[in-house]
């Protein structure tokens, strides 16, 4: 329980106290990879969007050869015309081919990035889901793996993850076993930017969107990190929106959406997800509540709502290195171990 004699729930009251055990649930797009490697990769190579994919891959050349000119086009609506000329057929595999390589070739640069801060500022029961096919998510998790982390999984398929087809819901990274049949794990495949994605047609897509659904459903803070709703994804928009907002009305639960486009558009585009006016808008993630309160941002948020007590925070440091990082989020893990030994005692002695 936390104190009440204080008009602020300190940082200690918070770390203490992990009392929230709906998941904060994180929804990621291109822009929270454009984020997290600002100054592009390990390598210098830049994290395409949909606007300059075709300049940064360098799909001009191809695309010249088959006299394609409009190569400045959003990828998502030049693909899209292309895949739906079936005469373009070969011109489309090529482009699936060069985008699998140059986003396979991406690596994480060596120091502690945003998506290292984002996984170790939530906890086990939270879960992100990306549209990504950058590998940056994954090897940022495994390199973090020694923390209780959220679960990842990746809406669209992923350069550096493979599932068991015999059971979808193992899954991890191309070299590695299915732990239930010991069959090696395939390659997921990358769903393209067309309009119609028959997300249910993809056993590991199929399972992934359940686990979304279930997320969604059951989620206390949903947060939004550089996704931006585009056309070719309303369907994609629908099942969130729906699971969302299949337990009814929201009271105190809320959306967070980290983007640096302007407030009035991310509310426009975000509104069927908003109840009660119960919403952020952040022009960068350490703005955020998992950056300001991390792995516990769902208690900060309910503090003021239930409590009517403000939280105090304490960011993530920025700048520590890995070990530091480490040392510092220590105790704040060991509160969430502790929590858990204590309500299992509690529940053996009730029984």
């Amino acid at each position: 329980m936390m104190d009440t004699e204080s008009p602020v729930v300190t940082r200690d009251e918070l770390i203490r106290n992990p009392e929230i055990q709906r998941p904060h649930v994180v929804i990621l797009g291109a822009g929270a990879s454009v984020a997290a490697c600002p100054q592009g990769d390990k390598n210098g190579r830049h994290l395409p969007t949909m606007e300059n994919l075709v300049e940064i891959i360098g799909l001009s050349p191809l695309l010249a050869k088959y006299s394609i000119t409009n190569v400045h086009e959003n990828f998502e609506a030049l693909y899209s015309s292309l895949y739906s000329d079936r005469s373009r057929s070969g011109l489309t595999r090529k482009i699936e081919t060069a985008v699998h390589d140059y986003f396979s070739s991406l690596e994480l640069p060596v120091h502690p990035t945003i998506y290292d801060h984002l996984l170790l500022s939530l906890r086990k029961k939270d879960a992100i889901f990306t549209f990504n096919w950058d590998p940056f998510l994954l090897d940022a998790y495994a390199r973090n793996r020694r923390f209780g982390l959220p679960e990842i999984f990746f809406l669209h398929g992923n350069v550096r993850t493979a599932y068991c087809p015999s059971h979808p819901t193992r899954c991890g990274t191309q070299w590695l076993h299915c732990p239930e049949c010991r069959t090696r794990l395939v390659p997921t495949k990358l769903l393209y930017p067309v309009k119609n994605k028959s997300y249910a047609s993809d056993e590991f897509i199929a399972s992934v969107w359940d686990a979304a659904k279930w997320f969604l459903e059951h989620a206390f803070t949903l947060t939004i990190f550089g996704y931006g709703a585009p056309a070719s994804d309303t369907q994609a928009v629908d099942l969130m929106k729906d699971a969302w907002n299949r337990v009814g009305q929201k009271l105190i639960e809320r959306v967070e959406i980290i983007d640096i486009k302007s407030p009035a558009t991310l509310y426009d585009t975000w509104k069927p997800f908003i109840s009660h006016h119960h919403y952020d808008c952040r022009s960068c993630f350490y703005q955020s509540f998992i950056a300001k309160y991390p792995r516990r941002s769902s208690e900060a948020i309910f503090a003021p709502s239930v409590h009517g007590r403000v939280a105090e925070d304490f960011p993530i440091p920025r700048r520590f290195s890995f070990d530091e990082l480490y040392a510092w989020l220590k105790p704040i893990a060991q509160s969430e171990t502790e929590k858990s030994v204590h309500e299992n005692d509690g529940e053996k002695r009730l029984k």
